[in-house]
């Protein structure tokens, strides 16, 4: 979305001074941009829709056949495109016998077309260094049916390719009996996977919307009856009636060389599209209904066990505003205006002491093409939803009766402009994936693309041009007798529907009262903090590393700042610090303190503010900054900003040392915390995934007391006090940070703000360290591991759990062991970190060719699953690596029908034995290699990259222990082994890494299946689990008992 503001290139060079003087005029014209010529609310042009453009860099028409088209420039990502075909039909057009039928065409256009056999697409995609996966190439909604790819662009005949596979797409999808059968099961894991308790709530709230409109029976997946049974004649029938090139566009957004020659493949490949033969010539057309308004609100209480909390949803719905010209624009800022204000003040009632609700916010979405949703909804405690329904209905009527102060109007226009800020300042670096995503919208709803310099000012237009009115009248129409529905959900039933109409009926007597008041006006402070009275420190070391284009600077107390100007992003600056010393030092006593310190001191404020009054000063400034404490190994502080604001990310950073967040220890508001957090543990107890979840890492990490899972008995346990010792303590001493700034940025301006705001941050009195971090401090001192025992033997078990709705899931775990070869040395060298490095990332690529023969088993040839992850990770390893290991895993985890869960697992662990033995395809490690080439080539392309590879070669052992800090050696040797490592991939160097650093004796697998009967338990014990074999010996062994007592008593009377 960007390219340079505010740069200083570290060249001297003709180029480069061309870019500065681009980057000044840039800056320029965004403090003195042109104004949008027209008034936005009332002018004729106003009401006019407003041509696509910019006219440059888009072309755009209709083929003679009548498929649309439009191609547009982007270059970023470099050398890609994002590619769509645009099927203008969805479930909507399904009749009864039908439903699911789009969305399982949209599978089957994968499977195989008539040019393209059996997957030969996904292969090519890989192929390509594309991804193929779950939402990841296609969606279906109820309006339409969307194929997406994103390629790359060096080679014509890859985007050729590419274009031809999307006319496969709309011609030629092979749906044979055989293709539909084979595809059903994937399917069905698809609509298992949303029939979770999130998934049924959505559900019945939806049909409650939607009630009395086709809308409430279509929903995309469909029924599980259809899916199973429905004739394959029916799927070729709905895609012969409704894939018609009238009612096609195809998309093309990329780094092009030239529009036209895309628009020439475009004509080539779709030009002789024409409907299906028997066909009418005219496109039949798609019903999408009105939803019916209504004047008696529509009250639901969805009570589901497995849900995580309970839940106030209150949605109004009205017609949409069509987004095609500067009047519907504005409209809809005046929307986002409403919305902005009173997320403020549902923020500031959490604030408060005893809240009605533990979290709430506010959604507005284009719910159809006809239809626009405004939702609340409020997190409360188990048995208040009715005093959460009272406050939100509250501050609705609040603002329909007295409207937003100017200072609420000030605070969200504020924030408005700063985005439309950030859109002029990126307005060349527009991604290509959201430029095709607009372009979509442009072709199905109307929605204006104008380009992203017009819409910056159109935007800039509209915001101030909202007045305090304007909302007041949109919020009119927000009235719980004006198509309103309200729904309380629970984990148990606590709310009933004939209280939830006396909370409406109190309101409205409140309303017609007069008894709901104005909001107050809040105090919100003009800056963080007064810099002039701070004693500025100095920079006394400054370096400049060539290899990595960046410059180190060491300031006077200490802390070291390393800085890497780039023009990916011209409004961004990322920040992102880190010191030594994490979670693994504290002592069993003190870790739940330290636990739950983070989540303290962000209540308190970490910036010597109340979160609410914070939120209010940032309000315009494009600036955040976050701290955590709750990593392993490390304390981190990420950032982000806009250049323009760096020096108020820095303020936060300043803050964040010098505050002592136990001054605003608040007992009431901690105690609200610890209700909020007592509830999410409660919740999370009645779910088959979370406890799913902890047996699988209890088995494969070890019981370890830094692994428990927190309960309310251990979190009642917690000292607030110690926890507010223990987060000031992480951030005592700046001479432990370094810092990392990534982004457009002017160093010589940067200097003085970072002595200012850094270099004057005190050095830390070691009396107030932390006891935890001192043996830490000399950076030859190692850190403490985590003690991760895996298990010496192969485990298998099962979980059982009560499930309103039947489903399984299986998890197979390996253990990584990679020789630590300099472990008998005692200390790094350079040969045994490099073989460390060498093989982790083999253990990366394994794990992704592990992944693509599951998916190729289990997803395409045998239709068991939807979707699977097989994961390397090394999280727990100690960075310093103590131990004769370098430790890890690898996790495969998939979901699955409730009764195949441990067949699915064995056959996994076939594919993973197989593979152990046998190595892998040539063709298996062409496709991962070119995806990880692929992007690796996008990520270098953005600031989080460089951000993250810098702060990684800081804390490198390598670099502190054996290259004496020469950071351009390190990135040398980085770059090198990668590059080695990629060339040296092959079949037989991963299997040999298999065989050396994995055991197929040594794994854990774990399978969720639903609880059986209690009939089932006692009498017809599976030995699958241990409890259940126990119980039912336990309760045939209790009736034996009283039988033979009563029989025993029996004959004694005889």
């Amino acid at each position: 979305r960007k390219t340079s503001l505010c740069v200083v290139t570290m060249h001297d060079d003709s180029d480069a001074s061309r870019d500065d003087h681009r980057d000044d005029d840039d800056h320029d014209a965004l403090t003195r941009r042109k104004p949008y010529p027209h008034d936005v609310a009332t002018s004729r042009e106003a009401k006019r829709a407003l041509d696509l453009g910019p006219s440059d860099k888009i072309r755009h028409g209709r083929l003679a056949n009548g498929v649309s088209f439009f191609v547009s420039s982007s270059a970023k990502p470099a050398k890609h495109a994002a590619l769509a075909l645009v099927v203008d039909v969805g479930s909507i057009a399904e009749c009864e016998h039908e439903r699911g039928v789009a969305h399982v065409v949209e599978h089957l256009a994968f499977r195989a077309t008539a040019g393209y056999e059996h997957f030969e697409i996904v292969n090519f995609l890989e192929s390509v260094g594309c991804e193929f996966g779950a939402c990841q190439n296609a969606y279906t909604s109820m309006d339409e049916t969307v194929y997406e790819l994103t390629v790359p662009t060096e080679r014509s005949e890859v985007l050729g390719t590419s274009l031809a596979i999307l006319s496969e797409f709309a011609r030629a999808v092979r749906i044979s009996d055989e293709d539909v059968d084979a595809e059903r099961g994937a399917v069905l894991e698809e609509w298992r996977m949303g029939r979770d308790a999130r998934g049924r709530a959505a559900e019945a709230y939806w049909k409650e919307l939607m009630a009395g409109s086709l809308y409430a029976e279509r929903s995309p997946i469909g029924t599980e009856e259809i899916i199973r049974q429905a004739n394959p004649q029916v799927f070729r029938d709905f895609y012969a009636k409704w894939y018609r090139p009238e009612r096609m566009a195809v998309i093309a957004s990329g780094d092009f060389i030239d529009l036209d020659d895309v628009v020439h493949m475009i004509e080539h490949t779709f030009s002789d599209l024409s409907p299906a033969p028997g066909q009418p010539e005219k496109s039949p057309i798609v019903h999408r209904p009105l939803i019916a308004s209504h004047t008696e609100p529509r009250v639901v209480c969805h009570v589901d066990r497995e849900l995580r909390g309970t839940a106030v949803t209150v949605t109004f719905k009205y017609p949409s505003t069509p987004v095609s010209t500067p009047y519907g624009y504005y409209l809809k800022t005046i929307e986002d205006v409403y919305k902005a204000a009173l997320d403020n003040r549902l923020y500031r009632m959490m604030r408060e002491p005893r809240p009605p609700f533990f979290n709430a916010g506010s959604l507005i979405e284009d719910a159809t093409r006809t239809t626009t949703l405004m939702s609340l909804q409020a997190e409360c405690a188990e048995n208040r939803a009715v005093d959460g329904l009272a406050a939100v209905l509250r501050e609705v009527a609040r603002i329909r009766l007295h409207g937003i102060s100017e200072q609420e109007l000030k605070i969200a226009k504020a924030r408005m402009l700063a985005e439309t800020e950030q859109l002029y300042a990126e307005r060349e670096q527009t991604y290509c994936e959201n430029l095709r995503d607009e372009l979509v919208g442009h072709y199905l709803r109307g929605d204006m693309v104008i380009g992203a310099e017009e819409e910056a000012s159109l935007a800039q237009a509209c915001v101030e041009r909202v007045t305090r009115e304007d909302v007041h009248e949109y919020a009119k129409k927000l009235n719980v007798q004006n198509s309103c529905v309200i729904r309380v959900q629970e984990g148990h039933k606590r709310t009933s529907e004939s209280q939830m109409y006396e909370v409406i009926d109190k309101i409205h007597r409140e309303e017609i009262n007069g008894e709901i008041n104005m909001s107050e006006v809040f105090k919100i402070p003009d800056a963080l903090m007064d810099g002039d009275d701070l004693v500025a420190g100095s920079v006394t070391q400054t370096r400049f590393l060539s290899g990595l284009d960046m410059t180190e600077i060491t300031l006077s107390n200490g802390m070291r700042v390393a800085i890497r100007v780039t023009d990916f992003l011209d409004d961004q600056v990322l920040i992102r610090g880190s010191a030594r010393g994490g979670l693994s030092e504290v002592s069993q006593v003190d870790y739940i303190d330290a636990r739950c310190s983070n989540m303290i001191a962000q209540e308190l404020g970490i910036y010597g503010f109340r979160p609410d009054i914070f939120d209010g000063i940032l309000a315009g400034k494009r600036a955040e900054v976050h701290a955590n404490v709750s990593d392993m190994y490390y304390r981190s502080i990420r950032g982000e900003a806009s250049p323009v604001d760096i020096e108020v990310a820095l303020q936060c950073i300043h803050l964040l040392f010098a505050h002592d967040v136990g001054r605003a220890n608040d007992p009431e508001l901690l105690e609200t915390l610890m209700q909020m957090q007592e509830e999410k543990i409660r919740s999370q107890s009645r779910d088959p995934d979370s406890n799913y979840s902890e047996v699988v890492r209890s088995l494969v990490y070890g019981r370890s007391y830094h692994g428990q899972r927190v309960t309310v008995q251990s979190l009642r346990k917690m000292n607030r006090e110690k926890a507010c010792a223990f987060f000031n303590a992480c951030f005592l001493d700046p001479s432990e940070f370094t810092m990392i700034m990534v982004g457009a940025i002017d160093i010589e301006s940067l200097i003085p703000l970072l002595e200012k705001y850094l270099a004057s941050i005190p050095v830390a009195n070691q009396d107030k360290l932390n006891a935890a971090f001192r043996n830490i401090q000399d950076q030859t001192k190692k850190l403490t591991p985590f003690p991760l025992k895996f298990p010496t033997h192969a485990i298998k078990r099962i979980v059982r759990a009560h499930m309103t709705e039947a489903f399984s899931k299986a998890s197979i775990t390996f253990p990584v062991r990679i020789a630590n070869p300099d472990f008998a040395h005692g200390k790094p060298t350079l040969e045994g970190s490099m073989q460390l490095t060498m093989g982790k990332f083999n253990t990366v690529m394994t794990a992704a060719i592990i992944e693509k023969r599951l998916l190729a088993l289990l997803r395409f040839k045998f239709g068991e699953i939807y979707t699977c992850e097989a994961s390397a990770s090394f999280n727990y390893q100690d960075p310093d690596v103590c131990g004769d290991t370098y430790r890890g895993d690898i996790m495969i985890s998939f979901p699955c029908a409730p009764e195949r869960g441990s067949e699915l697992a064995d056959l996994a662990r076939q594919v993973v034995q197989e593979l152990h033995e046998n190595g892998p395809s040539e063709e298996d490690v062409n496709a991962v290699r070119e995806c990880e080439i692929r992007d690796f080539e996008v990520s270098r392309a953005e600031n989080s990259f460089w951000r993250d590879y810098i702060m990684g070669m800081y804390k490198s052992r390598l670099l502190r222990d054996v290259l004496g800090g020469d950071m351009d050696r390190l990135y040398e040797i980085n770059e090198e082994l990668r590059q080695q490592a990629i060339d040296s991939l092959s079949p037989d160097v991963v299997r040999c890494h298999l065989q050396t650093v994995m055991s197929m004796s040594n794994h854990v697998t774990v399978v969720l299946k639903p609880q059986r009967s209690l009939l089932k338990r006692v009498f017809v014990p599976s030995f699958e689990t241990r409890g259940e074999a126990l119980y039912s010996m336990v309760y045939l062994s209790g009736i034996a008992f009283a039988a033979s007592t009563i029989m025993a008593r029996f004959s004694k009377r005889q």
